[in-house]
């Protein structure tokens, strides 16, 4: 299972503009890498005019063949015209679950959410969620092994507050290195802001943070929308 994070930074003020040429592309032109779409959110925190997409694919190979093969499809000429000169920069990274049970629901050995197929009510992303956070955490070398052990050992594999609104939890292992993100969905911000609260006055959280304090680099917090294009919001 692989995980990529691809964000895209646009020219200044052009992000209805991003959002209104998805009508180009046609119902099915993008399906391919669809079939594997988590969710993509506008930034709201941060850099602005800022796209950023999490898709799961099965393997590299995977990724390869569903990605690059948009390129060669005529049909999708006038969608990459009118995009591409929308943005000025494009990042991708490589992101792989994390291997404690309860950080990543909806991604691991007995779960493998797809949007292409699916979920019933309960067992997957709920698309009432329309306020998204992406908390990145950059360690020293050697500092997301630290990381997962000191989630488990304080428990926050199974801690009610760390457990609210999580969608999951990531390491990188391609991009930017030693990063751990962790991603949360809520209803609103002001629902995001509470948990926030209640998250940093629990004691097994600020145990985590006071273990991992001397290994941590930075530690970055992304407010993100939820895309007003349906088909690029199934989460």
């Amino acid at each position: 299972m692989l995980i990529e994070q691809r964000c895209y930074t646009l020219r200044l003020g052009a992000t209805q503009a991003f959002w209104d040429a998805q009508r180009i592309r046609g119902e099915d032109g993008l399906a391919p890498i669809q079939q594997r779409l988590i969710g993509t959110w506008s930034a709201e925190s941060g850099a602005t005019d800022q796209i950023v997409s999490l898709y799961r694919y099965d393997d590299f190979a995977d990724w390869e063949t569903r990605l690059m093969g948009l390129y060669g499809k005529p049909e999708l000429l006038p969608y990459f015209k009118a995009v591409r000169p929308l943005i000025v920069a494009q990042k991708s990274s490589f992101l792989r679950p994390a291997p404690l049970d309860g950080l990543t629901p909806y991604w691991r050995k007995d779960a493998n959410w797809l949007p292409a197929g699916g979920f019933p009510v309960g067992a997957g992303p709920q698309s009432r969620d329309r306020h998204f956070e992406e908390l990145t955490l950059t360690f020293s070398a050697g500092g997301v092994p630290a990381c997962w052990k000191a989630l488990g050992d304080h428990g926050l594999n199974i801690d009610a507050t760390m457990q609210e609104g999580l969608r999951g939890v990531f390491s990188s292992i391609a991009g930017e290195l030693n990063q751990v993100l962790i991603y949360r969905a809520f209803p609103d911000a002001a629902t995001a802001q509470r948990h926030r609260r209640e998250l940093c006055g629990d004691a097994a959280w600020r145990a985590f943070v006071e273990v991992m304090a001397p290994l941590t680099v930075s530690s970055t917090l992304r407010q993100l929308a939820a895309s007003p294009v349906a088909d690029l919001s199934p989460s």
